[in-house]
């Protein structure tokens, strides 16, 4: 590789959204509590307890073409992007909306416009409900619903900040018992007019600014390592990346490391003179699992599994390093996996840094070649630690952009080596440095913020001095297996037959529901399914309908049914509280069944629509099989004359598989195999991405890589189920190797590979 100049201009690595002064400090503050506002049209012939008045406030115009010049100068020289304006409107009861009494209830009303906005998110700076109150936020046909947030909400702090809702109108509604012990206190405080169009609900984090950075799922060895990785937003205006970091009592203890400048707003004066890394820790919002399911195509991952709030443990300024701690440890339907640690000085090659760039689906960089350490000029003259960070010189594979701030440098044995600050790659110039706070250089640094325990006194417990420490599975005796028919690196496609969308409910061929098959063996039981699909207008219309079925010749008995959840959840103890998503992108949603589904055998899922919107909801399908590929068709579809396969359909046969992944409560694979199919082995060798490819049509357990000389290269090992492996070869010298795998039924096989 080039050499990299040492003095280069930094940029941090985090991309700032909604600014907010203040957010909950505890976990509940934007938990909702389920039920529905009142109809648009109540309160019409209700009788008024107020003023009639208008029931929208206009929020004032302002100069978007400057805001957004600032926001791009911003990401230039910052990598950080704000793209939100705000107002302070003060809105109460006793000064703007409506007032009407239905029922046992009094109800207040105000609607918030600000003219142009892709979406607004405000915050309630007065919040104190009586018990049986109820606050709603919604858009202006009530097709995306945020709460209700009740007297359980109430905090401390009594403010409330609530996510974002998209469009440029919301309402709020605020119900209040007659009899009510006291008075509530409701005021919006701040409004935030979002000019860009990015965020992580409604209408959603947008994708990666560049399109360089390869998928997670393309990387089998990162898959694990990656479910400890989390997308975050903080404090309302900030996407950065963290990992659950693992310490020597393997006690399970959510340890979540991440970047200091991702909590102070990249060092802003302001909130340096007053440090509350208290209040923004605990308005952590940490996203679980937001992967595409396919390499080739970014896919929006569910955005279903969620945890809110975090203390801050240990902050460090200097180093731009800091230790929080969820406030609940994550359950084990998210299957966290906590990153273990390398505060050595001699890591080993090759390094991947695993990461949210702008907020988007996770990401790998690769780099081949060992880090040196550097200093890294932080902003606003704020002195870093000198020579205390890893410096990447130039990635191999992929870069990092805004909202990978935070995201761990992992080593060979997949071992944090530390958090991103900031740097100069991208895709157009994958050169760097990009620079990693450095574990090494803060291991045993005392005196940090109100804290004189170095990050060691956390990570190593035991006191046992050790400098590397493996990863740690909490739930390695309660696995969760995401199990499907498609391979990751099939393309993902909506067909269209003569102009129709053929797997789209209701469709002009007569086809109203559609189902991918599965095998289960003696039994298992489903906590949900994964289903990813196309956009889709007009889901509001819809009562999409999930249904599990029985048969060995088609979808026979029905064995379960829900609505379709297109919604994003918290995680509360046992508690999942609702808020929908925007549904005009490709997405995967995960719909967690109200109670585990045992099936056994042959069995099915599928979708449907029960309101018979013509040419309504479709999944994704899996690119048509080619003849002799030996792989079997499992989709399904429905019409007036019964079942039939897709590769059976008269209008338009098909060998594919729909893009519906259950969630299997144990280890166990649910895909179809064909029958009586002999073992398969596929071994090669890509010279596009420099990678040795083992693929199977059994689960893998075990592969090892030789020289021709029988000198051994590589070993690994997999607890998780997977029949597709990879191996860098960018060290390798080009010639014949042998690749020796073992599967899951017992089965060894070798093969040869040229690496070229």
């Amino acid at each position: 590789m080039r050499s990299v100049p040492y003095s280069f201009q930094p940029i941090l690595k985090s991309s700032l959204l909604f600014v907010f002064c203040f957010l909950f400090h505890t976990v509940s503050g934007q938990i909702s509590y389920g039920g529905k506002p009142l109809p648009l049209h109540a309160g019409m012939g209700a009788r008024s307890i107020e003023p009639a008045t208008d029931l929208f406030v206009e929020m004032p115009s302002f100069d978007v073409t400057a805001a957004l010049r600032q926001s791009q100068q911003d990401q230039t020289n910052l990598k950080s992007l704000e793209f939100a304006h705000k107002f302070y409107p003060f809105l109460r009861p006793d000064n703007s909306g409506i007032g009407f009494v239905t029922g046992k209830m009094k109800v207040w009303r105000v609607g918030i416009r600000s003219k142009g906005a892709y979406s607004l998110n405000i915050l309630f700076s007065k919040f104190r409900l009586p018990p049986g109150a109820q606050l709603f936020v919604y858009n202006s046909d009530q097709s995306e619903i945020l709460g209700s947030y009740t007297e359980k909400n109430n905090t401390e702090l009594n403010m409330l900040p609530v996510q974002p809702v998209g469009g440029d109108e919301l309402i709020v509604e605020y119900q209040e018992p007659l009899d009510a012990v006291f008075n509530g206190e409701i005021e919006v405080g701040e409004v935030n007019h979002d000019f860009l169009g990015i965020f992580f609900r409604a209408t959603e984090m947008r994708d990666p600014q560049q399109d360089c950075h390869p998928n997670l799922i393309c990387y089998p060895e990162d898959i694990q390592t990656g479910s400890g990785v989390v997308g975050l937003i903080i404090n309302g205006t900030t996407y950065c990346t963290g990992s659950l970091v693992n310490n020597t009592a393997e006690d399970g203890t959510p340890y979540l490391l991440t970047a200091t400048h991702c909590l102070n707003s990249n060092y802003n004066p302001s909130f340096l003179a007053n440090r509350r890394y208290d209040i923004v820790a605990g308005s952590i919002v940490a996203f679980f699992n937001y992967n595409s399911p396919l390499c080739d195509i970014d896919i929006r991952g569910p955005l279903q599994m969620t945890m809110a709030s975090a203390d801050s443990v240990l902050i460090s300024e200097r180093h731009d390093i800091s230790l929080l701690r969820l406030k609940e440890i994550p359950p084990a339907e998210y299957q966290p996996y906590y990153l273990g640690w390398n505060a050595g000085s001699s890591p080993s090659a090759p390094f991947h840094g695993l990461h949210h760039p702008n907020g988007g689906i996770k990401k790998v960089a690769i780099d081949e070649d060992r880090p040196r350490l550097g200093s890294f000029t932080l902003p606003n003259n704020y002195q870093a630690e000198p020579n205390s960070f890893w410096e990447v010189g130039a990635w191999d594979i992929g870069a990092t952009e805004g909202g990978s701030s935070g995201s761990p440098l992992i080593d060979r044995e997949k071992r944090v080596l530390g958090t991103l600050t900031g740097g100069a790659s991208m895709c157009s110039s994958p050169r760097g440095p990009d620079s990693y706070a450095s574990l090494f250089k803060f291991w045993d640094v005392q005196g940090s913020l109100d804290n004189p325990n170095p990050i060691s006194h956390y990570l190593d417990p035991e006191e046992s001095q050790v400098m590397q420490l493996g990863g740690f599975n909490p739930y390695s005796q309660q696995p969760f297996t995401k199990s499907h028919n498609f391979k990751p690196e099939d393309k993902a496609v909506s067909y269209l037959f003569q102009r129709i969308p053929l797997f789209a409910t209701n469709n002009t061929f007569g086809y109203t529901e559609f189902a991918e098959q599965f095998y289960a063996g003696d039994g298992v039981e489903l906590r949900g399914v994964f289903v990813s699909s196309p956009p889709v207008s007009s889901i509001s219309s819809m009562n999409i309908r999930i249904k599990v079925y029985s048969g060995e010749n088609g979808p026979e008995r029905l064995l379960y049914e829900q609505p379709y959840n297109y919604s994003y959840r918290y995680f509360n103890n046992t508690d999942f509280p609702v808020s929908s998503r925007n549904m005009l992108h490709n997405i995967e949603n995960y719909i967690r069944f109200n109670e585990p589904v045992s099936v056994s055998r042959t069995f099915y899922i599928s979708y449907s629509d029960a309101n018979g919107i013509p040419a309504g909801f479709s999944a994704f399908s899996a690119e048509a099989r080619r003849v002799g590929s030996g792989i079997v068709s499992t989709a399904w579809m429905k019409n007036a004359s019964g079942w039939v396969k897709s590769s059976e359909n008269i209008e338009n046969p098909i060998n594919t598989t729909l893009l519906i992944a259950p969630y299997v409560i144990g280890n166990t694979s649910t895909s179809v195999e064909p029958e009586k199919e002999q073992f398969k082995l596929v071994v090669y060798h890509s010279s596009e991405v420099k990678r040795i490819f083992i693929e199977s049509n059994y689960d893998l357990v075990e592969w090892e890589i030789f020289y021709s000389s029988g000198i051994k290269i590589h070993h690994e090992t997999i607890d998780i189920s997977i029949s597709r492996g990879s191996y860098s070869s960018t060290h390798l010298p080009k010639g014949v190797y042998i690749v020796r795998v073992k599967t899951v039924d017992g089965t060894v096989s070798a093969k040869k590979v040229l690496v070229t």
